[in-house]
């Protein structure tokens, strides 16, 4: 078969559907999937390709790669975050980078809240001790209600938005810290907006939930743990460098921090010598929140379509570096009609 367009997936931590190729196909691309892990390798597949994605969150397609490239027409991160991708460099040689940003939000919103309510509740902890032949209420810090306690969500995009339904019911007051969102929307989800100082003194719990920036690395360091109440839970779900891991590893020895639910990790996976592993009250998940049958479906159907609508020369909706449009070296044209909701 002749195809006009090419569109590589230069990396994957799980294998693509089978319907992709087909589908994509079907629109004149041809589709090449490998997985790669050094960016030269994946400079080599991706030099003549129209199309540009990567699915795992390992940072291959840095600046060499980015200016090697010949005919690239746009880059997809195949997932939310972009930290993978030198925006920068895409951004000064006039390459749209998009993402797939709404594809896993009830998934990870489900992930965070199951840990919340692990910690809460020990339950992990619990079931290990009994398949160890305890059995034995005690040992850990002390239970205590969630009803009454309160919520700080840092970051209240879909995510956070999606968790603040999650817990309406059950009787938390919810706070939040974001600098791009304003207070009538959070007052619309029964969330109050706070600084961040005021979210870290007053939180018995704190769900993470921003994209990794150079604003929002290590956002919670030293004198963050500080200034939050004796005993508090922390849920990252988001990008495991947003936490310091050697700060929090220092607030839990010393039991500022009572527990943590962590699926990602400043290095993943994180070293098996990682004092996260010994602490009872840490929780531990290998980068799987948006992980489910139907969020993989929806993934890849809604990369597909950003490849299509670039090769078309139709501006995608989900570009993250919107300051490209008019500076690209292929033309762009918006939809008369927004016919996504992405």
């Amino acid at each position: 078969m002749e195809f006009s367009f090419r569109a590589v997936l230069v990396d994957y931590d799980e294998p693509p559907p089978d319907w992709v190729e087909g589908e994509l196909a079907d629109r004149g691309i041809e589709w090449v999937a490998r997985q790669h892990r050094t960016p030269e390798a994946a400079l080599e597949l991706s030099r003549i390709a129209d199309v540009v994605m990567i699915q795992s969150v390992r940072p291959l397609l840095n600046q060499a790669v980015i200016q090697g490239l010949e005919r690239c027409r746009g880059i997809v991160r195949v997932g939310t975050g972009y930290d993978s991708v030198d925006l920068a460099s895409a951004t000064k040689i006039g390459i749209p980078v998009c993402n797939v940003p709404a594809y896993c939000t009830d998934d990870v919103a489900d992930h965070a809240l199951a840990l919340l309510m692990d910690l809460a509740k020990h339950v992990t902890w619990h079931h290990c001790s009994i398949r160890s032949g305890n059995w034995s209420g005690t040992g850990l810090p002390t239970r205590y209600r969630i009803k009454g306690s309160t919520l700080g969500l840092i970051g209240f995009g879909r995510i956070g938005r999606a968790l603040a339904k999650r817990v309406s019911g059950f009787g938390m007051t919810v706070v939040t810290y974001d600098p791009y969102v304003d207070a009538e929307t959070a007052s619309r989800y029964g969330v109050k907006k706070v600084p961040l100082d005021e979210l870290l003194m007053r939180a018995d719990f704190i769900s993470l939930h921003p994209p990794l920036t150079d604003e929002t690395y290590h956002m919670l360091s030293t004198s963050e743990f500080n200034s939050m109440k004796e005993g508090v839970y922390i849920v990252n779900t988001s990008r495991g460098p947003v936490i310091d891991e050697a700060a929090l590893i220092e607030a839990l020895g010393a039991g500022k921090v009572a527990g943590a639910g962590l699926d990602v990790f400043e290095e993943e996976p994180p070293p098996l010598d990682s004092p996260l592993r010994e602490f009872d009250t840490v929780i531990l998940t290998p980068h799987i929140a948006f992980s489910s049958a139907e969020s993989r479906i929806d993934l890849y159907r809604d990369a597909c379509e950003l490849a299509v609508d670039i090769v078309q020369g139709i501006w995608p909706e989900t570009v993250v570096n919107p300051e490209v449009e008019g500076k690209t070296a292929y033309s762009f044209q918006r939809r008369e009609f927004n016919s996504r909701s992405v």
